[in-house]
């Protein structure tokens, strides 16, 4: 089958990461020691292009919903284009559904780039930088935004990372830590900030939710590894999502909640012209006690 999206890889004894720039600048899968970290994409979703299908994209210049596709900033009303086909709200930002261009491709990291100018997707002009690089056993994502406007700019990052779920009770787990759930209405916009429920193992779970005072670390525990994931301190929420009947979930670590340019707490990161904002993400991997005695693939 014709792959329609170059691919680069990352390489190492125990990483093998492939990638496709112009596809979003995403992630098609992620292997560590031979095992699946992420979801990894399939060869037909590749070939159509459908990124929201691959292992992991990029979050820029704004995570999850803004409600009905608008918002108020420094007394200008805003209305962006609702990109999803389904819904009425803008979703995502625009990263993910632009080519980014390759600044520099080493066996251990890939810088990438975006140019943002102002159009229906977002008004104000942006410079993005991303960094995926593999050393030892830790993958880093790393991205910085740049208001490249004379105005200045709400702005917000982060990722969205799908993780298998491994079939059989229990046998995939997370733990982390947050101070409230913010639950989604009919609208899939967020109402009622509630106690975040008690998660661990994800076999039955079913959510889409973002959480606030997120502790900025979190662990995923699977059959064969944990992966053991570190942020910044400017990736302050987190959203779960885990779709009913699916072999798979979502763990984002980002800027801000959904629906925050529409006043939802906390508020989004501001940027005077010229002015950066920066989010780093780690996922550091260690063998479960059955695999310890596994030799590298």
């Amino acid at each position: 089958m014709r792959i329609a999206h170059p691919l680069l890889e990352l390489t190492s004894d125990v990483w093998r990461v492939r990638l496709a720039p112009s596809l979003g600048g995403s992630i098609i899968d992620a292997r560590w020691r031979g095992h699946h970290v992420l979801r990894p994409t399939t060869e037909e979703h590749l070939a159509a292009g459908n990124v929201r299908k691959t292992a992991c994209y990029p979050l820029v210049p704004f995570s999850n919903r803004v409600g009905s596709a608008r918002f108020d900033f420094d007394g200008h009303a805003y209305a962006l284009h609702a990109n999803f086909a389904d819904e009425p709200h803008a979703v995502h930002g625009v990263g993910f559904q632009r080519e980014w261009s390759v600044q520099s491709h080493g066996d251990g990291a890939l810088d990438l780039r975006l140019n943002h100018t102002p159009d229906r997707s977002w008004p104000f002009a942006l410079d993005v930088r991303q960094r995926i690089g593999i050393a030892g056993d830790t993958l880093t994502l790393t991205m910085s935004v740049t208001n490249a406007d004379s105005r200045r700019a709400p702005a917000g990052l982060g990722w969205h990372p799908f993780f298998p779920l491994h079939a059989g009770p229990g046998k995939t787990r997370l733990a982390t830590q947050w101070d409230a759930m913010l639950v989604n209405g009919p609208d899939n916009l967020p109402g009622a900030r509630v106690e975040p429920p008690a998660l661990q193992a994800l076999d039955d779970t079913v959510i889409d939710n973002c959480f606030t005072g997120w502790s900025r670390a979190a662990s995923i525990d699977t059959p064969h590894h944990r992966i053991h994931i570190d942020a910044s301190d400017t990736l302050r929420c987190a959203v779960l999502f885990r779709p009913e009947r699916q072999p798979f979930f979502a763990f984002e670590p980002v800027s801000h909640p959904n629906n925050a340019l529409n006043g939802v707490e906390p508020a989004m990161h501001v940027l005077e012209p010229g002015a950066t904002l920066e989010g780093q993400m780690r996922l550091t991997l260690t063998p479960q006690a059955i695999d310890s005695r596994r030799k590298h693939p």
